[in-house]
């Protein structure tokens, strides 16, 4: 569960005024922090939904990622492009590395409001990618939070290891609202607006060339 880590980076605000939240098919805006890299400074993500669509803001360079419910799109803002691959890409390499990693994920009873919107606790203990003991809480959300059981793909198999109940808390609407890993927070939501985002938050923009998918790993082009 400690590679919630490489979802969590430099992201965005969000807009100040916020209508009532609710966690049923959340729609809107939660920026999320992640303090496993830089405790006193620690990273943050702005992520997007609306409907079965989800738009991720503050990926490394400044890009974002876009899950459409058919394809995953990455835009480059740097370069103007976008490229756009199957929604399941990456999915079959992440399977094989989850399949390494052994723990069990348990509901505990216990409920937390976290950026306003209720969740469940689950508890979990495993192993990291190093094999170490780890353990800690999860805290899921109907409809809201990190929503990986949407990002099929590398991301829909990062929490595998917590077991098929919780894997299919995550695939049946459950989003991460805060997690804990030995004792110390991990990442946590802090902000969230219940919103009708528009539908141009989830295509490249009009202007945006599309990149070959092939290019996906090389070093952009320099004349």
């Amino acid at each position: 569960m400690q590679r919630a880590k490489l979802l969590l980076s430099a992201g965005c605000l969000l807009a100040a005024a916020a209508p009532p939240l609710f966690a049923q098919g959340f729609d809107g805006v939660i920026q999320f922090v992640s303090y496993e890299n830089h405790p006193e400074h620690p990273d943050t993500m702005t992520q997007m939904t609306k409907g079965d669509k989800v738009r991720i803001e503050g990926m490394g360079r400044g890009g974002s990622m876009i899950m459409n419910g058919t394809s995953r799109i990455i835009v480059i803002p740097e370069q103007k492009q976008y490229m756009e691959l199957p929604a399941d890409f990456g999915g079959r390499a992440a399977a094989t590395e989850a399949a390494k990693h052994h723990g069990v994920a348990v509901k505990t009873g216990k409920t937390e409001t976290v950026a306003g919107i209720p969740c469940e606790d689950w508890h979990y203990k495993g192993t990291d990618d190093d094999g170490k003991a780890q353990e800690g809480d999860v805290c899921v959300a109907k409809g809201a939070g990190l929503m990986l059981g949407r990002l099929t793909g590398v991301a829909a198999h990062m929490f595998e290891e917590g077991g098929q109940a919780f894997n299919d808390a995550l695939k049946n609407g459950g989003g991460l609202m805060k997690a804990t890993n030995n004792g110390k927070v991990a990442f946590e939501a802090v902000k969230a607006q219940a919103t009708s985002l528009p539908d141009a938050m989830f295509a490249p923009p009009a202007d945006y060339t599309k990149m070959d998918a092939s290019m996906m790993g090389r070093p952009p082009h320099k004349p």
